[in-house]
C-alpha cells in the first residue's frame, strides 16, 4: 500500500540518485566478479537476453554495451572511458544450457514476505483503515501467507527460509541514522531553500524513513539470501489501485494479479554502475529462464485458483515477458540485488470490495459464503495458488 493504497512495487529504486553513478546506499560493483563467465554465453543468448528481457530499447542500453563480434564491452562507471570486455562462447560450441526445472521436493526455498509491517506499516505506506475497522497492514498479510506458505512446503520437501518471521525490520538501520544523508541530499535542491522550515524537516524525515524501510531494509535481507544461497526466491505482496478521492477513501471495484520477474532497466537506471552490474550479472546467471518458467505457472495457477483477471501495465516500466498472461518483467530492487531467480507475487487488490472483504474476515478453516460464493480465507487462497503454480511448473517445458 502506498501511502493510500498497497503499490507492492515501490522496491524500484531507479529514481532515488540524481546526479550519481550509483543508486542510494549502494556499493561500487566488483567486475571482477564476472570472470569467471568468461567465454560462457553465446553472443546469440547474451543479445536475445538483453532485447527481449533486461532492456528492451537499444537507445537504452547502446550508450553503456557495445556488441561486438566476439565480446561485449561493458562501460564499468558512468563518468569514464573504463570497460569490461566480456568474450563471448565461441560460436561453434554449445553453452551446455539445458531447459530450466523445478520440484519442490529437495529446493531450497526463501519467501521474503514484503515490507515490514506491525508499527512500521504506516511509514511504509503500506497501510490503510476504514471506519473504525482494522487497519489493513500489507507487511501483516504478507507474513500470515508466508507462514502458512513455509509450513504447506516443507511438508512437501522444500528447505524453507523465511527473510523474517515477525513485523519488524531485519535491518539494523533506523531512520535516524539517514537523517544527515537526506539533509545532504536536499541540499544539493535549489527549491529547498524557498520552502519553510517545518516543510523542510518533514521532506527530510521522510526521505530518512525511505532510507530506512525501502532501501537499509531490502540490502539487510539480501544478506540473507546470500547466505542460503536458495534455488527461488518467493517475494509475497499484494497489489492496490489508487483512490478515487484520496481524501475521502472509497473501495474500488477493480480485482486483478500479476507476476514480475526481473528485467525492463530503462534508461536512466542503465546509467547507474551498480545497476548495470547487476543486469549483466543477472543475465550471464541465466536466472531468467527460471523466473519466467515458474512465473508463467504462477500466473496460471493465480488466474485458476482466485478467478481474476490478470493485469496488463501500460508505462514503458514494464515489459511483458512471454505469452502467458499476467507475467511482466521489471526493474526492483529486490529482484534485482537478491542474487538468485527471484519471482514476485501481486495478487489481489487490496482496497477494492471484494477484497477489503475478505481481509477484514481474517484467516479461517474451511469455506465461508462470500456475496453468494463459498470462499477460503485470502491467506488460505494465496497458499494454495502459490503451491499449485509449484508443482504445475513442469508442465510448462
Amino acid at each position: 500500500m502506498g501511502k493510500l493504497v498497497f503499490v507492492g512495487l515501490l522496491y524500484c529504486l531507479g529514481c532515488l540518485t540524481a546526479l550519481a553513478n550509483l543508486t542510494d546506499l549502494a556499493e561500487e560493483p566488483d567486475w571482477g566478479r564476472l570472470d569467471s563467465f568468461q567465454k560462457c554465453i553465446s553472443k546469440g543468448e547474451f543479445v536475445r537476453q538483453l532485447n527481449e528481457v533486461y532492456c528492451p530499447r537499444k537507445s537504452w542500453w547502446s550508450s553503456w554495451i557495445e556488441i561486438n563480434q566476439d565480446s561485449a564491452r561493458i562501460r564499468k562507471k558512468a563518468d569514464s572511458d573504463d570497460w569490461y570486455d566480456l568474450q563471448f562462447l565461441e560460436s561453434n560450441k554449445s553453452n551446455g544450457s539445458s531447459f530450466p526445472c523445478f520440484q519442490i521436493s529437495g529446493a531450497k526455498i526463501f519467501i521474503d514476505p514484503g515490507h515490514i509491517g506491525g508499527e512500521f506499516s504506516a511509514m511504509e505506506g503500506r497501510h490503510f483503515a476504514l471506519g473504525n475497522d482494522e487497519p489493513v497492514k500489507e507487511g501483516d498479510l504478507a507474513l500470515l501467507i508466508a507462514l502458512a506458505l513455509k509450513s504447506k512446503l516443507e511438508r512437501k520437501g522444500a528447505a524453507v527460509f523465511l527473510s523474517r518471521k515477525q513485523n519488524q525490520p531485519v535491518t539494523d538501520a533506523r531512520p535516524g541514522d539517514f537523517k544527515n544523508r537526506a539533509s545532504s541530499w536536499f541540499g544539493k535542491i535549489k527549491w529547498m531553500h524557498r520552502i519553510t522550515e517545518e516543510e523542510k524537516r518533514e521532506r527530510i524525515q521522510k526521505k530518512a524513513d525511505l532510507y530506512f524501510y525501502r532501501v537499509s531494509e531490502i540490502m539487510a535481507r539480501r544478506q540473507l539470501v546470500k547466505k542460503t544461497k536458495p534455488d527461488l526466491i518467493l517475494c509475497i505482496h499484494l497489489n492496490a489501485a489508487p483512490w478515487p478521492d484520496p481524501q475521502h477513501k472509497s473501495l474500488v471495484s477493480r480485482n486483478d494479479y500479476h507476476v514480475l520477474v526481473n528485467g525492463c532497466y530503462m534508461g536512466g537506471e542503465m546509467a547507474y554502475d551498480d545497476q548495470r552490474f547487476e543486469m549483466v550479472w543477472r543475465l550471464v546467471n541465466r536466472w531468467e529462464a527460471t523466473e519466467r518458467l515458474i512465473a508463467e505457472s504462477m500466473s496460471r495457477a493465480f488466474a485458476q485458483k482466485t478467478g481474476l483477471p490478470a493485469f496488463a501495465y501500460k508505462g514503458p516500466n514494464a515489459l511483458k515477458i512471454g505469452k502467458v498472461e499476467g507475467v511482466w518483467a521489471r526493474n526492483l530492487l529486490a529482484n534485482r540485488i537478491y542474487e538468485a531467480p527471484v519471482v514476485f507475487l501481486e495478487p489481489y487488490i487490496a482496497n477494492s470490495e471484494a477484497v477489503y472483504q475478505r481481509i477484514q474476515m481474517g484467516d479461517y478453516a474451511g469455506h465461508k459464503e462470500i456475496n453468494g460464493q463459498k470462499k477460503q480465507s485470502l491467506v488460505r487462497e494465496y497458499v494454495d495458488a502459490v503451491l499449485l503454480g509449484l508443482e504445475r511448473v513442469g508442465s510448462l517445458k
